[in-house]
C-alpha cells in the first residue's frame, strides 16, 4: 500500500514538473513574441526563422539563450546557443550579441577562479562569435563589429603566432572599411600587427613601411582635424610616439632611421633625460657612433649629467671626427678633479693627437704643442714619452732650421737632446751628442764659443746651449 501511495507521488511530480517546463518555456516564448513584435524588430531585422519544424525549436532556444544571458546563467545559454550556431547560423545579430556577453562572462568567471586555460578558451569563442557574425553578415554596420571586433581581438591574439596574420589582415579590412574612425588603439594595434606579420615573413619590409607610412600620414591628418588641443596631444603623445617605439622593435636598426626618428625630437627637447638616455644608448648599441647625432646626443648628455666620462667619450667623438682643438678641450673637463689613472689616460690620447697633428698634418708647431700640453697633464712615463716626441722632432728639422754656417746647422740636434734629456731617454740623449759641432769647428770659429745660449731657427724658436761632440 505505501509502494503504491509512493508511485503514486512520484507520477504527480513528474507531471507537475513537466507542466511547470512547459509553462515557463511558454513564458519565455511569449515575452520573446512580445519583445519581437512591437519595435525591437522592424520587417527588416526580423530573424531568420528556419522552416519547418526547427522554427519552434529555434524560437524556444533563442528565448532560452536569453532569458539565460539576461540572468547570467551563463553554462545555461551554451546548449541553445550551439543549437541555433549549427541549425540557424544567420539568425538574428542579437544571437551573437548574447554570444559574445556569454563568453565574456565565462572568462571572466574563470579569471577570477585562476583557471587561465578556461580564459584562453572563452576569449577564443569570442573571437569566433565575431567572425561568425561577419561571415553571416548580420550587422547593419559592418564596419562597426569589425571595429569592435578589433577592439578585442588585439588582447586575445597579439602573442598567438598563429593568430597575427588574422589579426594582421582584420585591421587592414577595417581600416578600408571605415579609415575615417579608425581609433588610436586601432592604429597601435595595425602598427603592432604589421610588425609581427613582417617578423614571421609574411610580409615584406616594404609592405611594412608602407603600413606604418599610411598610418602616421593618418594621424598628422586626425591631429590636424581634432578641434581641441587636448585631443591633439592625444594623437601626438600616445599614437605617434607608439609608432615610433615600434618602429624600433621591427624594424631593422639602422642609424639613418634612428637619426630620422629621433633628430628632431632631440633638437626639440634637448633637456629630456629619457629621450636623451635613448638616443645615446640606441646609437650605442647599434654602432651608430659616428652619426652625427650621436655626438649632439652625447654633448646634450653632458649638460644634464656632467661627469667626467662623457666628457672624455666627447673628446674621443671629436678626436675621431678630426677636431683636434674640440677634442683637446673635452678631454681637459675630462679631468677636473680626476683620478690619476685617468689623468694619464687623457695624457695618452694627447700624445697620440700630438703624434697625428705630425703624421697626418705635418704641423710640427701644432705636435709640439700638444705633446707638452700631455706631459703637463700626465707626468711620468707619458711626459717622458712627450719629451722625447718632441726631441725626434727637432731631430728630424735640423735641415729646415739650419743656420747660415755649420755650427747653427747643428743647432736642432742641441735642441733635441735637451728634450730628450728631459724624457730620460738614454739612447736618443746618446744619438743627439753624436751631431753636436766638433770642439775644433767651435773654437776656429769667432763667432761662437762653448756654453754659450744661442738661438735655434724656424718653427722649432728655441734658445739652447752650445756643446761640442768630443
Amino acid at each position: 500500500m505505501i509502494i503504491q501511495v509512493n508511485k503514486t507521488l512520484i507520477q504527480k511530480h513528474k507531471i507537475m514538473k513537466k507542466i511547470q517546463f512547459n509553462f515557463k518555456t511558454i513564458l519565455l516564448l511569449l515575452a520573446l513574441f512580445t519583445f519581437l513584435v512591437p519595435s525591437s524588430f522592424a520587417q527588416d531585422n526580423e530573424p531568420n526563422w528556419p522552416s519547418g519544424r526547427n522554427k519552434g525549436i529555434a524560437k524556444e532556444n533563442y528565448a532560452l539563450l536569453i532569458d539565460a544571458v539576461n540572468n547570467e546563467q551563463y553554462e545555461e545559454a551554451i546548449e541553445p546557443l550551439n543549437w541555433i550556431l549549427e541549425n540557424a547560423p544567420n539568425l538574428h545579430a542579437d544571437v551573437y550579441v548574447k554570444a559574445v556577453k556569454l563568453y565574456d562572462g565565462l572568462a571572466k568567471k574563470a579569471k577570477e577562479d585562476g583557471r587561465d586555460s578556461e580564459v584562453k578558451v572563452n576569449q577564443e569563442k569570442i573571437a569566433e562569435m565575431y567572425q561568425m557574425r561577419i561571415k553571416n553578415g548580420l550587422a547593419e554596420d559592418m564596419s562597426d563589429i569589425y571595429h569592435r571586433f578589433g577592439l578585442d581581438a588585439y588582447f586575445y591574439w597579439k602573442d598567438d603566432p598563429a593568430k597575427i596574420d588574422t589579426l594582421y589582415h582584420h585591421y587592414a579590412k577595417t581600416y578600408e572599411l571605415d579609415r575615417d574612425h579608425f581609433s588610436r588603439s586601432e592604429v597601435i594595434y595595425y602598427a603592432d600587427a604589421a610588425g609581427k606579420e613582417y617578423q614571421q615573413e609574411l610580409i615584406t619590409l616594404d609592405k611594412m613601411t608602407e603600413v606604418y607610412k599610411e598610418l602616421k600620414n593618418y594621424v598628422d591628418e586626425r591631429i590636424a582635424k581634432e578641434e581641441t588641443q587636448e585631443e591633439k596631444d592625444k594623437w601626438k603623445t600616445y599614437v605617434l610616439d607608439k609608432i615610433d617605439e615600434l618602429e624600433l622593435i621591427y624594424f631593422p636598426k639602422d642609424c639613418n632611421r634612428i637619426a630620422e626618428l629621433f633628430g628632431e625630437k632631440l633638437k626639440a627637447n634637448p633637456n629630456d633625460t629619457l629621450l636623451v638616455q635613448r638616443v645615446v644608448k640606441l646609437m650605442g648599441d647599434n654602432g651608430c657612433t659616428k652619426e652625427p647625432l650621436f655626438l649632439e646626443a652625447m654633448q646634450a648628455f653632458y649638460k644634464l649629467t656632467p661627469t667626467n666620462a662623457i666628457a672624455g667619450t666627447i673628446g674621443q667623438l671629436h678626436l675621431q671626427n678630426g677636431d683636434t682643438d674640440q677634442a683637446l678641450t673635452w678631454i681637459e673637463k675630462s679631468l677636473v678633479d680626476a683620478e690619476e689613472a685617468e689623468k694619464q689616460k687623457a695624457a695618452s690620447t694627447v700624445l697620440m693627437l700630438s703624434k697625428l697633428a705630425y703624421k697626418n698634418e705635418s704641423n710640427y708647431p701644432k705636435a709640439r704643442s700638444l705633446a707638452y700640453k700631455a706631459a703637463e697633464m700626465g707626468g711620468g712615463s707619458v711626459a717622458a714619452d712627450a719629451y722625447t716626441f718632441i726631441g725626434d722632432l727637432y731631430m728630424m728639422s735640423y735641415k729646415q732650421c739650419k743656420g747660415n754656417d755649420g755650427i747653427s746647422l747643428r743647432f736642432a740636434f742641441l735642441a733635441a737632446y735637451d728634450m730628450y734629456v728631459k724624457g730620460g731617454n738614454a739612447a736618443k740623449i746618446a744619438k743627439a751628442k753624436e751631431q753636436f759641432p766638433a770642439k775644433e769647428d767651435v773654437f776656429s770659429d769667432d763667432k761662437y764659443n762653448v756654453g754659450q745660449s744661442v738661438s735655434v731657427g724656424c718653427w722649432i724658436n728655441t734658445t739652447t746651449t752650445l756643446r761640442t761632440r768630443d
